[in-house]
């Protein structure tokens, strides 16, 4: 009984998504290979983007991408972030002050166990 009901709701989303997509709209659809990848918000991005030196972004998409499901928070060192971006650690901690004067992460914690809070306003982990 319940895999007829399970066949009978499948029957009905799979036409649902026929009606829209015939009607020229495209639906999205999750594959297997999909499972990590980032939500990243081009509305507030749009925004944000002209306000980013080139080292910010590079922090911040070297952040986004530690992001988990449950949250945004992140632990990383200086050193982390210098080797995942290439940088050195003025431009990191420069990028990092920026960042935050943006409102795009916030710091906690003491600063050899640090922390960040990324702004889901921008980004998060998909699922």
């Amino acid at each position: 009984m319940v895999n007829k009901k399970a066949d009978n709701r499948y029957r009905k989303l799979s036409k649902a998504i026929h009606e829209v997509e015939a009607s020229g709209l495209s639906i999205y659809r999750r594959r297997r290979k999909d499972k990590q990848f980032m939500k990243i918000y081009s509305d507030s991005l749009d925004e944000l983007l002209p306000k980013l030196s080139p080292s910010a972004t590079k922090v911040w998409l070297a952040l986004a991408s530690q992001v988990g499901y449950e949250d945004t928070i992140v632990e990383m060192t200086i050193s982390e972030i210098m080797q995942r971006t290439n940088l050195s650690d003025k431009p990191v901690k420069t990028a990092i002050n920026q960042l935050e004067k943006l409102g795009v992460l916030t710091r906690i914690g003491p600063n050899n166990r640090r922390k960040y809070v990324l702004n889901e306003m921008y980004v998060k982990r998909g699922k």
